[in-house]
């Protein structure tokens, strides 16, 4: 596993004298590997007063050249909301370690309970979403001006490597050309988000284990920020109530009660709202991109980890990709094609 290859020099690397000035940390760091995603590796670094996570980059979803930096820009953007790790070091040199690096604040406590911190979720969205920017402060950020266009793109980059896979299932292949035609006619409900946009830097990636909740400090963080963009604040909110959304991590479905639940509090919290009034309809328009874009990562991802030379596998993700891509499933997730 790469993560075990990478661990000595990783704790050579943080013990370095460099490393720690840098960090102002006096004392030897210890070095625990902690979790792994798609793209990632995250390590704890424990020292004598605090710890921190350090951030191994080993690609890049967004096709950046740069694509620790970029996340490392967005933590340092998003610092006003106190809702999102604080982050304190940066390597993109990739010398000593052959991938990016970052370290963030380590926040401890546990994956957001869909049932139990609803409400808390929909507080720190809206601290996120409320935050405002001087003028060029965020031009770095991928700007989502038209977002069913842009996701309808994204969805037809990842299928082409699905269908182009000899081993793909040729009735998933058809369910999804039906689909997309049906996105292609939705699309012109863009017009709506573009005669009023409302911009605010969203996630994109908002499954339960992306939180961190702690009971004890009645906090709740968004952690994961690999794939920030500015966009319409009703993507995140829509990506975060879907099913393919609350199923991945928590095998959980929301409730109409739940969503409506969700909303309110989130309206409530937010400092400015221009479309309040409009947010549900908002949030339910993007559920049908969300949903196609999500699956349609699934299909995609499905053509990398059967690859034998893939570096990261994660067994609970591929399991769950093979049930996404279930046909029934996927019929289930778009009822008003599937009657």
């Amino acid at each position: 596993m790469l993560h075990e290859q990478l661990a000595q020099d990783i704790i050579n690397y943080v013990n370095r004298a460099y490393f720690r000035r840098s960090m102002n940390i006096q004392t030897p760091i210890r070095v625990q590997f902690l979790a792994q995603g798609e793209y990632n590796l995250n390590y704890l670094l424990q020292t004598d007063s605090q710890n921190y996570v350090l951030r191994v980059n080993t690609g890049s979803q967004m096709n950046l050249a740069n694509q620790i930096r970029y996340e490392y820009q967005a933590l340092q953007l998003l610092k006003p909301s106190g809702v999102t790790p604080i982050p304190y070091y940066l390597d993109d040199r990739q010398k000593e370690i052959p991938y990016g690096v970052l370290v963030m604040e380590y926040l401890p406590g546990a994956p957001l309970n869909y049932n139990a911190d609803l409400t808390k979720a929909a507080e720190t969205f809206a601290r996120i979403h409320s935050i405002s920017f001087n003028r060029g402060e965020n031009n770095f950020l991928v700007k989502a001006n038209a977002p069913f266009s842009a996701i309808l793109g994204e969805v037809k980059n990842l299928l082409t490597r699905y269908f182009d896979c000899s081993e793909a299932n040729p009735e998933v292949k058809n369910l999804f050309e039906r689909i997309y035609l049906m996105g292609e006619e939705k699309r012109k409900e863009e017009s709506y988000f573009l005669k009023e946009p409302w911009r605010a830097v969203i996630n994109t990636e908002v499954n339960s284990h992306n939180f961190i909740v702690n009971q004890e400090k009645k906090s709740c963080h968004l952690i994961d920020w690999e794939k920030p963009i500015y966009g319409e604040p009703a993507q995140d909110l829509s990506m975060f109530l879907i099913r393919t959304t609350t199923l991945w991590k928590a095998n959980v479905l929301l409730s109409a009660e739940q969503e409506d639940l969700f909303l309110k509090r989130y309206t409530q919290e937010l400092i400015s709202c221009p479309y309040v009034k409009t947010l549900p309809e908002r949030v339910q328009i993007f559920k049908f991109f969300n949903t196609l874009r999500a699956l349609s990562w699934c299909a995609m991802a499905w053509t990398e980890y059967t690859k034998p030379e893939r570096p990261l596998i994660n067994e609970d993700t591929f399991e769950k990709i093979n049930m996404y891509l279930d046909p029934n499933f996927i019929k289930g997730c778009f009822p008003e094609i599937f009657k």
